[in-house]
């Protein structure tokens, strides 16, 4: 058991926003579970137990965290290729999404707006109570009270990434009942029309800060509304092609894979020394998801295909960029949709292991997938 117990809520509290009570609650504790009662210093060993405790809490649940938020992700990106009415039904007891990974949850809900899926949640919890498990750990009786405070503000907390998700895509958020086959029915049904609503904010700072929302409905009685909390701002100013291009690279350079739209990564080898090498990147694209343009009886679409490698370490060594500007007509389009697209580029390197990471995003629907490979040369 860690010593003092500790929660991500109370970690937060301590490390993030110096709280002194949350400190005094812990310290309390690692008196009795580090045994610090007659020690000397015991006040200050036990704050910097706490502190510690704290740290790895913190750490391990923001991991967490963004863990849920990019599988939610990989999720909508798969549901993005798909036909028809496309409604994610998250059932779970929730998890913390502290401000450090809010972004990440406003992220997922514009990914899934762009694609037209909804996110519905089910609390799985039910009817809750919220108190700590005085069972599990040493607690001291002067730490319990603030404890079963902290506890209680944890739990609700829990359930607010589910009903942002929900509320911020038009999804449906179903809690606080134990009657699950009702809340699998409500999550399960889509709306029969879905509007989005958007506007052009004025005189926005750029700086990546968070603003809230307010959707109002003047006149309109028996209404109720579910709507996003607000948003953040974006940091790379209002320039299209520079933030194309910051969009590109912060896909690049991350591990996460993405879905906007199918495509495959394979990888070729052939010695031309017992020094040297030449690996192959091939992408091949599937044409059938891309929102060509119309105009002048051609088809319009650009992509942009990125490939790069790393090192087994995950140290960038080199890439490539490549431009496809498509003026296809009907049957070049129609015959495309059979074989599809692939796109070449050619690596010298040496013989060892390398990470592969391909990148593609379009210009028409401004979606963007990314896949990640391997290949070892000996």
């Amino acid at each position: 058991m860690e010593c003092p117990p500790m929660t991500y809520y109370m970690a937060d509290l301590i490390e993030n926003k110096n709280d002194a009570g949350a400190l005094a609650a812990a310290a309390a504790d690692a008196m009795i579970c580090a045994s610090l009662q007659n020690m000397e210093n015991a006040q200050a060993m036990a704050e910097a137990l706490s502190r510690a405790a704290a740290r790895r809490e913190l750490s391990s649940g923001e991991l967490d965290a963004r863990s849920s938020l990019l599988a939610i992700r990989q999720v909508i990106g798969k549901m993005s290729t798909m036909p028809g009415r496309r409604n994610i039904v998250l059932v779970s007891p929730g998890f913390l999404t502290l401000n450090d990974v809010l972004s990440d949850v406003t992220d997922s809900i514009e990914r899934a707006i762009r694609a037209n899926v909804l996110v519905s949640a089910l609390d799985a919890r039910g009817l809750y109570t919220a108190a700590p498990d005085i069972t599990q750990g040493n607690y001291s009786p002067d730490s319990l009270t603030a404890r079963l405070a902290y506890e209680r503000a944890s739990t609700l907390a829990q359930s607010d990434v589910m009903g942002e998700l929900a509320f911020g895509t038009g999804g449906t958020f179903a809690q606080n009942s134990n009657d699950l086959d009702d809340g699998f029915r409500r999550t399960s049904a889509t709306a029969d029309l879905v509007y989005v609503l958007g506007f052009s904010p004025q005189n926005l700072k750029l700086d990546g800060s968070y603003h809230k929302l307010k959707v109002t409905v003047k006149s309109v009685k028996g209404v109720t509304l579910q709507v996003r909390r607000g948003y953040y701002a974006s940091r790379y100013g209002t320039d299209p092609a520079g933030m194309v291009k910051q969009e590109i690279e912060e896909a690049f350079f991350s591990r996460e894979e993405r879905s906007d739209f199918p495509i495959e990564l394979n990888t070729q080898f052939f010695k031309t020394s017992q020094e040297d090498a030449t690996l192959v990147v091939l992408a091949r694209l599937d044409v059938r998801q891309l929102p060509f343009r119309k105009a002048e009886e051609r088809n319009l679409e650009t992509l942009t295909v990125v490939s790069g490698l790393f090192d087994e370490n995950g140290n960038y060594l080199r890439g490539s960029q490549k431009t496809l500007e498509m003026r296809l007509r009907d049957q070049t389009l129609e015959s495309l949709t059979t074989s599809g697209i692939s796109v070449k580029t050619d690596f010298s390197v040496k013989p060892g292991r390398y990470v592969i990471r391909l990148v593609v995003r379009d210009s028409e629907g401004q979606m963007l997938s990314a896949r990640n490979g391997a290949v070892e040369i000996p």
